[in-house]
């Protein structure tokens, strides 16, 4: 074999062993940034979850008045704002022990009264006291 068929074989070995080099590492680098993407939202959607399930939680419960109010609506599952309201009514109507308002129909009902001279109640707010009404003390 001449000296110049050689070196033409391995100039053109060489040729052909660093385009698959180049073609190795853009392949690398696309593959990694495809991970990222595919990474990325199931990271959002994994910490979108987690303040879902953290974010309507009643607050940690002590041996006070509004403890015992959460207590009560956690048992019925009373959540988010009907508990809100129920507190705001509460504390509006200057009740001691807010968790009379789940004793009866009539507690509840002077309760709202003393607490609409204090604040106004908007359609969605009316629409929880009517949800509470039928969960609390409907036969």
């Amino acid at each position: 074999m001449p000296a110049s068929a050689l070196f033409t074989t391995l100039l053109a070995e060489t040729h052909l062993a660093e385009v698959s080099l180049q073609y190795r590492e853009k392949v690398v680098e696309q593959s990694g940034w495809s991970l990222a993407w595919l990474l990325v939202p199931l990271l959002l959607a994994i910490v979108a979850g987690l303040i879902y399930l953290f974010s309507d939680r009643a607050p940690t419960i002590q041996k006070t008045p509004q403890g015992m109010l959460y207590e009560l609506c956690k048992a019925h599952r009373i959540k988010g704002g009907a508990r809100r309201l129920l507190a705001q009514i509460a504390e509006e109507a200057e009740l001691e022990h807010p968790a009379t308002l789940f004793l009866g129909p009539t507690q509840l009902e002077d309760a709202v009264q003393r607490a609409s001279k204090h604040m106004r109640f908007d359609r969605r707010q009316k629409a929880h006291l009517e949800m509470l009404r039928r969960r609390l003390f409907a036969s």
